[in-house]
C-alpha cells in the first residue's frame, strides 16, 4: 500500500496496520496453497507395454540379406569344389556325390538359419536395452520433477511463514505507534484543559473586578458595614466619607 501524495510532492508514510493486515492475509493464503499442494505422480514404465519398433535397427534386414548372400556364395563355391573332386574320382553324379551335396546343403541351410536368428536376436536385445534405458531416464526425470515440486512448495511455505512473522512485527509496531499517539493525544487534551481552566479563572477575575474594586474603595474611605440587630443601638466609627458629607452640609 503506497503512501498518499501530499502537497509539495511529499508522500505520507503508509499505514503500517493496513500493511500488516495485508501481509497476514497473504501469509494465510500461501499457507493454504502449500497445505493443499499435491506432488507430481510418478508412473513407472513397463517394458511389456513398450513399443520396440522405434528401437529396432532399420538396417537389420539388409544385414541379414547380405549375410545370407555371403553364405550362399560360399556354399556355391563349396559345391563347385565338391563336384570337381567327385569328377576327378570318377564319382560325379554317384551316390556318394549326392550324399555329400545333401550334407553340404543341410549345413548351408542351418548356417543361414542360425545366422539370421542371431542377427535378429541381437537386434531385439539391443532394442530392449534402449527401451529400458529410456524407461529408467523417464523414471529419473519424474522423480526429479516431483522433488523439485516438493522443494518449491517448502520454499513457498517458508516464505509464507516469513511474511507472517514480518506482518506480526509490523502489527506490533502499529500497536506501539497507536499507543504513543493515544498517549500524546491525552497529553494534548490535558494541556488544552489546563489552558481552558486558566482562561476561565482569568475571565472570572475580570467579571468580579467591579465588586472587588468597590471593596477597595470602601476600605479607602473607611466605610465598614456595621451589622444591626433588634434591641441594640447602631453605632459606627466616622470615616473620611462622613467628614466629607458633613463639610458639604455646612456650606
Amino acid at each position: 500500500m503506497a503512501g498518499q501524495a501530499l502537497p509539495g510532492g511529499q508522500t505520507a508514510p503508509p499505514n503500517i496496520n493496513s500493511l500488516a493486515a495485508q501481509g497476514i492475509q497473504g501469509a494465510g493464503m500461501g499457507t493454504v496453497a502449500g497445505g493443499t499442494y499435491n506432488p507430481q505422480q510418478v508412473t513407472p514404465g513397463q517394458l511389456s507395454s513398450t513399443n520396440l519398433s522405434p528401437y529396432m535397427n532399420p538396417y537389420t534386414d539388409n544385414v541379414i540379406k547380405a549375410n545370407e548372400a555371403d553364405i550362399l556364395r560360399g556354399a556355391n563355391i563349396g559345391l563347385g569344389q565338391l563336384g570337381a573332386q567327385a569328377q576327378a574320382a570318377n564319382a560325379f553324379g554317384g551316390s556318394r556325390h549326392g550324399v555329400a551335396m545333401g550334407e553340404m546343403g543341410r549345413g548351408v541351410a542351418q548356417q543361414l538359419a542360425q545366422s539370421s536368428a542371431g542377427l535378429r536376436q541381437a537386434g531385439f536385445q539391443n532394442a530392449q536395452q534402449m527401451a529400458q534405458q529410456d524407461i529408467a531416464n523417464s523414471m529419473t526425470g519424474q522423480l526429479a520433477n516431483q522433488q523439485a515440486g516438493l522443494t518449491g512448495n517448502q520454499q513457498r511455505l517458508g516464505a509464507a511463514n516469513q511474511l507472517a512473522n514480518i506482518s506480526n512485527l509490523g502489527f506490533g509496531m502499529g500497536q506501539t505507534v497507536s499507543n504513543n499517539l493515544a498517549l500524546q493525544g491525552a497529553q494534548q487534551q490535558a494541556m488544552q484543559q489546563a489552558l481552558m481552566d486558566a482562561a476561565k479563572q482569568q475571565y472570572q477575575g475580570y467579571a468580579n473586578q467591579p465588586a472587588t474594586s468597590l471593596g477597595y474603595v470602601n476600605s479607602a474611605l473607611g466605610a465598614t458595614p456595621v451589622p444591626q440587630s433588634q434591641n441594640q443601638v447602631t453605632s459606627k466609627q466616622p470615616g473620611l466619607f462622613d467628614y466629607l458629607t458633613l463639610g458639604a452640609m455646612m456650606k
